[in-house]
């Protein structure tokens, strides 16, 4: 399988994030500005203010004589890198393997992923509107090299471009040679030599190349090309905060435990306050004396390091607690937190309101009937029709509109069956469509057709099985409408030979 990576770039990150806080006028446009050897410098603009003549690096002496009513602001860099992380580990939606790259971009390892979104263009389509929704530009490219989809994103005047794969050559042929991130001083070299493009560079023997400028020069290349792997610092989920106490004494009553409870909580919300977190879900483990551990979790819909939410939850689980001879210590974990002002699969950067309603009734449920009484419809991570939602327990009650957008497809029959129902075909269609089938002992001729509508499957469910569907909405002559499909390898059903199966009915 080809690797193939999804560069990230927000060309206003910095500016769009400023204006998100403290919006600036409309008309004058924005600078933000940094000391830089002594001097302020201005470090971005907003697109009133590149129309202007703003430019990065210029000093803000000479920027303000030029725009008097430009509005300027202090640069936060510190506050971008924060978000930008965060940024990062959001992108995790599309693949667990997610990396920082600069001050203004990520890379996303989308291999054996954009399936699951029906295809690159429309995995990186989504991921531009839940962008741009939050208010942030973007451009996105796709390559097989982390280098090639880097320099194609900032240097490409559109919002997607997607690489073939093997075609870095053809991508970066016509780009400028700094796309590539070479030094300044070997740009110069190559600037004064007449070497502006990539591609001139192509053209050109190795050899010479890395004795006049090193062994980095064409090992750039050789990233970019494929050639050399291009090491990437993937990021990961932070580690659940815990904090564990013990006794002096075992305890076992009830008001014992909540006050023994009530100090960890004190300390874990404190914990995650200083990180901007909450708990999604908590675990405690209580330690008796007889060696054995009781354990008990409970699970909120949404985020909180309110102490007095925490305690209360807790409170109306003690009675599950079989202390036994004592307990001696407890551990409280948050398995799972969420950040306070971005909770995981919303719009990450879209302020969320605390409603008291739903929210707290479903955390009462859970501490009342328990976790394994409740369950929920979620959204799977296939694209056959029968394993695209499934009730799973109530482990971690996910809200509304946490669930992530499914994908468009073509219309979708009112029942569907438990399980495909083999069927079959008697006649087909010269470009192999089916002309009429048998279900059971009856035979229905077909009137008219919507379709194919191409499904793939999953690898890890079906690793030897049908690697493709291909669906059609089939009307009888008597009116009725069956959902029928043809399972193949990927390469199309073979007229006569495929296997046929009806799974829904209109």
């Amino acid at each position: 399988m080809t690797r193939r990576i999804l560069s990230l770039w927000l060309p206003l990150w910095s500016i769009e994030r400023h204006q998100k806080q403290q919006p600036a006028p409309s008309r004058t446009g924005l600078a933000l500005y940094a000391p830089e050897r002594g001097r302020l410098v201005v470090t971005a603009a907003d697109p009133i203010a590149l129309r202007l003549g703003i430019r990065h690096g210029m000093p803000l002496a000479q920027a303000r004589a030029m725009q008097p009513d430009l509005h300027v602001a202090q640069a936060e860099p510190a506050a971008d890198q924060a978000a930008l992380e965060a940024l990062t580990l959001w992108c995790q939606w599309l693949s667990p393997l997610t990396a920082m790259d600069g001050t203004d971009g990520v890379w996303v390892d989308t291999t054996g992923c954009d399936h699951l979104f029906g295809g690159e263009d429309q995995m990186a389509e989504r991921l531009l509107t839940r962008l741009a929704r939050a208010g942030y530009s973007a451009r996105i490219a796709l390559a097989d090299t982390a280098a090639t989809a880097a320099a194609v994103a900032r240097s490409s005047r559109h919002p997607l471009t997607l690489i073939p794969p093997g075609g870095q050559a053809t991508a970066l042929r016509d780009l400028p040679l700094a796309s590539l991130r070479l030094e300044p001083e070997t740009l110069d070299t190559l600037s004064r030599l007449g070497l502006v493009q990539v591609g001139q560079l192509l053209d050109r023997p190795r050899a010479p190349l890395a004795r006049r400028f090193g062994q980095a020069l064409p090992d750039r290349i050789d990233q970019a090309m494929g050639r050399l792997p291009e090491p990437l610092s993937f990021r990961a989920e932070p580690q659940a905060f815990r904090v564990s106490g013990t006794l002096v004494e075992p305890i076992s009553t009830a008001p014992a435990i909540a006050r023994a409870l009530a100090k960890l909580v004190d300390e874990l919300t404190e914990a995650l306050t200083r990180r901007n977190h909450g708990a999604r879900q908590l675990q405690v483990q209580c330690m008796r004396v007889d060696g054995t551990t009781q354990r008990l979790q409970l699970g909120l819909s949404n985020a909180s390091a309110d102490p007095v939410r925490l305690n209360r939850l807790l409170g109306e689980r003690i009675e599950t607690i079989e202390p036994g001879f004592g307990i001696e210590a407890f551990t409280l974990s948050a398995t799972e937190t969420a950040p306070l002002d971005a909770p995981a699969n919303r719009d990450w950067l879209t302020p969320a309101t605390d409603p008291t309603g739903l929210p707290a009734l479903l955390e009462r449920l859970m501490g009342r009937v328990g976790i394994q009484s409740l369950s929920r419809l979620q959204t799977g991570t296939s694209q056959f029709p029968e394993r695209e939602q499934a009730y799973t327990g109530g482990e971690r009650v996910q809200r509304v509109d946490e669930l992530p957008p499914s994908c468009s497809h073509g219309p979708r029959p009112a029942r569907l069956l438990p399980a495909p129902c083999p069927i079959t075909v008697r006649a087909f269609w010269p470009d192999g469509a089916p002309k009429a089938f048998q279900w059971g002992r009856t035979r229905h001729t077909i009137h008219g057709l919507i379709g194919p509508e191409r499904v793939w499957s999953d690898w890890w469910h079906d690793r030897l099985g049908a690697r493709a569907r291909d669906y059609w909405v089939a009307e009888t002559l008597e009116g009725e409408r069956f959902w029928l499909f043809a399972g193949h390898d990927g390469a199309g059903p073979v007229i006569g030979q495929a296997a046929w199966f009806l799974h829904g009915l209109f």
